[in-house]
């Protein structure tokens, strides 16, 4: 067993249609020039008036070195299908994409509950690109040999080339060969989930997990149990530090919050040790075991790679404190579950 204490937690974003506003611009510059979507925020007003090149300028959005046009059987965009995820009823959903249907005249927006709403509709048939409906090996079955891009509803593209054995390979063939541009949301809801996360830590930080408890045991006052179990609450956010393993630009936003509370903020990442002015100290991957010694937050937000793969195992779990908090915003597999137990 892991003598470090562990707090598992996953968080978990759900992603509307009204963070893909850059279909937009995607659209409206495929005659001029290629850009990369990242949308750090929304706001429905701002999008109707803005010209690609606004669009551009507000977004920070990169250009790429091949225009839209100029890719491989790319063909002006005449039918989309969208994805309209959301709790309230249906019918109440539309008015997500007048603003799409306001800045792009002449492109069809189809929208669609799900993927197997789209299938039974048939919409996919003769459309030219998605967004929302994933792409994995089932979205890419069913779409129609007019598709030409996808805009996942995730932050990461694994469950498009993370795929394994014979099906990634076909997978990777049919992108290929149809030349499919595929991108994701990246960046566009790190500002939300790391302050879900960092919320999360606060919590555990100030014993939420005990005084919930305690609620609803009816108990108010202090017992003796409840003494030894708050001997690590006493701490003020400058002697904590945190750990970031995988600084990509999530990880790098959760250290930049926690650094503005007081928090020392150490990381890891598989590139370079280059990070913000804010993160004390940047590691290479190997360094994670004894950078995890130092931390009494480690936050895991790595990518799921087979390099990856169930890297958060008991050797690291008993390299951290025995107070630590374990949260981690990454994908199942990254954890051994077994453990993690």
């Amino acid at each position: 067993m892991a003598t470090a204490k562990i707090f598992m937690i996953r968080t978990r974003s759900a992603i509307g249609v009204l963070s893909l506003a850059g279909v937009t611009c995607l659209v409206a510059c495929s005659n001029e020039e290629q850009i990369t979507l990242g949308l750090d925020d929304y706001r429905i007003e701002d999008y109707a008036d803005l010209s690609p090149e606004d669009l551009v300028q507000k977004f920070n959005l990169r250009e790429s070195d091949v225009a839209v046009r100029d890719l491989p059987g790319w063909a002006p965009l005449k039918k989309i299908v969208v994805e309209m995820p959301g709790n309230e009823p249906w019918e109440n959903r539309f008015e997500r994409l007048e603003f799409l249907r306001e800045g792009v005249p002449g492109v069809e927006f189809v929208p669609v509950k799900n993927l197997s709403d789209a299938i039974e509709r048939g919409v996919l048939a003769d459309a030219q690109a998605t967004i929302g409906l994933g792409c994995s090996p089932s979205t890419v079955d069913a779409i129609g040999p007019d598709v030409r891009w996808i805009q996942s509803g995730s932050v990461g593209l694994d469950r498009c080339f993370n795929t394994i054995g014979e099906e990634a390979e076909r997978m990777q063939n049919i992108f290929r060969e149809r030349n499919i541009l595929v991108s994701s949301i990246r960046d566009m809801t790190k500002h939300a989930i790391a302050q879900h996360s960092l919320t999360i830590m606060l919590s555990l930080l100030g014993g939420m997990d005990i005084h919930a408890e305690r609620q609803r045991q009816h108990i108010w006052g202090r017992t003796t149990t409840d003494v030894v179990r708050d001997k690590n609450l006493d701490v003020e956010f400058q002697d904590l530090t945190l750990l970031v393993v995988g600084l990509g630009s999530l990880g790098t936003e959760v250290g930049r919050l926690a650094h503005a509370l007081g928090m020392r903020v150490i990381a890891t990442r598989n590139t370079s040790r280059s990070g913000p002015d804010f993160v004390d100290y940047v590691g290479l991957s190997d360094e994670m075991f004894d950078l995890a010694k130092q931390a009494d937050i480690v936050f895991a937000a790595v990518p799921p790679t087979p390099a990856t793969l169930g890297l958060f195992d008991m050797k690291f779990f008993e390299a951290m404190k025995e107070s630590a908090y374990f949260v981690s915003i990454t994908r199942l597999g990254v954890i051994d579950w077994e453990d993690l137990k």
